[in-house]
C-alpha cells in the first residue's frame, strides 16, 4: 500500500490534510456542511497575508497583523482569527459588550441542538454525571492543570480522552487516575456531554461552549495565561470565574468575530467574512516573506 501524498496547501475538506492531522481517526460526514463556507474563504488576507487552516502562531504584536488562521467548530462553524492573542481577544471583547440579537440567540440554540462529533465515534451507553474532556496528546501537558483534574477525579469526575490520544498517553492516564476513571477515546463525546450535568474542559476544546449552550455546569481545567484555540472566547465569556451565556449570545450576534455558522442568518457567510476583514482593515498588515505562487 502506497503512502498518501501530503497536502501542499492544507485546508479544510482536503483528504490528505485530514489524514495527516487525524491519523486513523476518521472525520464525521457531518463536517460536509462546512464545505460551502470554506469555498468563500479567501486564500489570502490584506497585503497578501496568509489564511491558514488548523495552525496557530502569535508574534505578540499589538500594532500589526501577520496573518490569519481558521479552524472548524462543532461541525457547524468556521472560526477565522487574526494570528495573535491581542487581536483575537479584542474582537471578542468588543462583541461581548455589544447587543444580543435574534441571530445570536438562534445560533446559540443551534449549538445546543445541532452540535455533533467531528470524528466518527461509537455510541456511548456510559452515564457519567461529571465528565472532563481532555486535550489531545500533542498539547495535553501544556493545556491541563493536573492538580485541578486530580481534585475533580477524587470527587467522582470521569476523564474523556480526546480522539487523538496516543496509546502511551492512554496507558499513563489509566495508571495515574485508575482505569475505571478513563473513558474510551472512541466513545462519542457529545453523547457523554448530553448525559452529564457537569462538564469540564480545557481552552483548546469546543465542548465547554457546547455544554454552556445546553445549560450544563461548566468548569475550566487549564491555565488561563496560555493561549489556545478558544481562549479568546472562554476568557471573554467567563467573568469573575463564572460563565455568562449573555456574553456568549452577544458574541454570536456580532457578524465581525470570524465565527461563521452554516445555518442561515441575517448575514451570509460571505458577508461575515467581508465584515471580519473590514474590522481589521485599518490595522497594518505584514506581508509574508515567502509566498507560494
Amino acid at each position: 500500500m502506497g503512502f498518501k501524498k501530503s497536502a501542499i496547501n492544507e485546508e479544510l475538506g482536503n483528504a490528505a490534510t485530514h489524514f495527516f492531522k487525524s491519523g486513523n481517526v476518521i472525520r464525521s460526514s457531518a463536517n460536509k456542511s462546512l464545505d460551502d463556507v470554506r469555498q468563500v474563504l479567501p486564500a489570502n488576507g490584506p497585503n497578501g497575508t496568509r489564511v491558514e487552516y488548523d495552525v496557530w502562531y502569535d508574534l505578540g504584536c499589538t500594532d500589526r497583523v501577520h496573518g490569519y488562521v481558521y479552524t472548524d467548530i462543532m461541525t457547524q462553524f468556521l472560526y477565522l482569527r487574526a494570528a495573535g492573542a491581542h487581536w483575537s481577544h479584542k474582537v471578542m471583547a468588543e462583541a461581548a459588550d455589544g447587543p444580543a440579537t435574534a441571530d445570536g440567540q438562534r445560533i446559540f440554540e443551534s449549538i445546543a441542538n445541532l452540535a455533533g462529533d467531528k470524528y466518527m465515534l461509537r455510541k456511548s451507553h456510559v452515564k457519567a454525571p461529571f465528565v472532563i474532556f481532555l486535550a489531545g496528546t500533542n498539547i495535553i501537558e501544556k493545556a491541563t492543570d493536573w492538580g485541578k483534574v486530580r481534585n475533580a477525579v477524587d470527587q467522582g469526575a470521569k476523564l474523556k480522552c480526546h480522539p487523538l490520544t496516543a496509546p502511551p498517553l492512554l496507558a499513563s492516564l489509566k495508571n495515574r487516575f485508575g482505569t475505571d476513571n478513563i473513558l474510551d477515546k472512541k466513545l462519542s463525546g457529545h453523547e457523554l456531554l448530553n448525559q452529564a450535568s457537569i462538564v469540564g474542559c480545557t481552552d483548546n476544546s469546543e465542548m465547554g461552549l457546547v455544554a454552556l449552550a445546553k445549560g450544563k455546569t461548566v468548569y475550566r481545567f487549564g491555565p488561563q495565561h496560555t493561549q489556545f484555540t478558544y481562549s479568546a472566547i472562554y476568557n471573554t465569556v467567563w467573568q469573575g470565574g463564572q460563565p455568562s451565556t449573555k456574553r456568549l449570545v452577544a458574541i454570536l450576534s456580532s457578524p465581525n468575530t470570524g465565527l461563521i455558522p452554516t445555518i442561515e442568518t441575517s448575514y451570509s457567510a460571505q458577508d461575515r467574512i467581508s465584515r471580519f476583514f473590514a474590522y481589521f482593515s485599518k490595522v497594518p498588515h505584514v506581508a509574508p516573506k515567502h509566498t507560494n505562487p
